[in-house]
């Protein structure tokens, strides 16, 4: 998954600025520990840890998802839950392949001419906030990237798969993968870990790949695909709707597989991915009431700029507010509604009662 500038990322507030006048942030005092140790620490819900930075990159892993790997290793302890060596090689794999899922992002954001400074890994995946240009294409190939990592890595965890005997295993049920694991060849216990390493870096890549792109939902990589798709004939406003709408259905789709074939995981997953597109569409008709009735389409970056009609004095400051509020849409574009001073927002107010009126 990723976040772009049109939708700032869940569950992880923007990092604190200490240019907002409080001084807490600074060394030495309890409220500046907690600041650097969480980031946000007034939000249980943006609490990250920081792991390391590489190519300008921060990645940050949510506390939930130490909470929830360390839950699900205390649940394996016991012999009849598969053991400690069976879940830790598995909880190792999603981690690495989430990330270079979300790295796949940040590269081909960067390539297509946009910014890319921050992972989250979070419980159910992880999320990369890409700022690419507002263009189509720019979009497509950033969410592109992820997906394409995925497909690099096929060819080396298959050959790696043959290799330690589990060959039947590099086209396996991806409802009941762990049924391949019956035929595991003897072994000494390193032997066997390292197998199990090896089965799990496979199924694991296949299952993010196959969940990111077969799922038409926002925020999954294959809504974004859609999206774009719908942009480059459509436009901005009209994509997002369509991509939306159908999100919700392949939500429904998805929850009615994940009843049938009794996987409860794929219902929260189904839950998910249908209040991502509700929170995408009030989002949407919220920036619409907000600005002119109608959904606001991001600036392109090769619009021509709009010239004044006439020289009268009236004209010419209708003129200049129709550019302002331009830029103030093209700031909410790039950084969101809550980046706006109180002066824009009001500049926005009015031009939307003129406009009513």
């Amino acid at each position: 998954m990723r976040s772009n500038a049109h939708d700032p990322p869940p569950l992880d507030p923007p990092p604190f600025d200490p240019r907002s006048g409080d001084e807490s942030w600074r060394g030495g005092g309890r409220a500046g520990f907690w600041r650097r140790l969480l980031e946000n620490p007034e939000n249980p819900l943006g609490w990250s840890l920081r792991l390391f930075a590489a190519a300008g990159i921060v990645v940050r892993v949510h506390l939930f998802t130490v909470v929830y790997m360390a839950g699900q290793m205390l649940w394996s302890i016991p012999t009849d839950h598969g053991g400690i060596l069976f879940v830790a090689p598995a909880m190792l794999a999603l981690f690495v392949v989430v990330l270079a899922h979300e790295f796949g992002h940040c590269i081909a954001c960067r390539r297509a001419g946009g910014e890319a400074d921050r992972i989250v890994m979070l419980p159910w995946g992880g999320l990369a906030l890409t700022r690419p240009p507002n263009r189509w294409d720019a979009h497509l190939k950033t969410t592109v990237g992820g997906p394409l990592v995925n497909v690099m890595l096929l060819p080396f965890t298959a050959a790696a798969l043959w290799l330690v005997g589990l060959r039947e295993a590099i086209l396996f049920n991806p409802l009941a993968p762990l049924s391949e694991l019956a035929a595991l060849p003897a072994g000494s216990t390193l032997a066997t870990f390292g197998r199990v390493c090896v089965f799990w870096l496979h199924v694991v890549n296949v299952i993010v790949l196959g969940f990111n792109v077969l799922l038409p939902m926002l925020p999954f990589d294959g809504g974004r695909i859609v999206q774009a798709v719908l942009w480059r004939s459509l436009g901005y406003a009209r994509s997002m709707t369509i991509s939306v709408y159908v999100g919700f259905a392949g939500a429904m789709v998805l929850g009615v597989v994940a009843l049938v074939a009794d996987r409860s995981m794929l219902v929260l997953i189904a839950v998910f991915g249908a209040f991502s597109c509700y929170s995408e569409l009030r989002r949407l008709r919220g920036e619409a009431d907000l600005v002119t009735g109608s959904f606001p389409l991001p600036v392109e970056e090769d619009a021509p700029p709009v010239l004044p009609k006439g020289p009268t004095r009236a004209e010419t400051d209708a003129q200049r507010e129709a550019e302002e509020v331009d830029r103030i849409l093209a700031k909410i574009a790039a950084s969101g509604k809550d980046s706006l001073s109180r002066g824009e927002r009001k500049t926005l107010e009015r031009a939307t009662q003129r406009r009513r009126g």
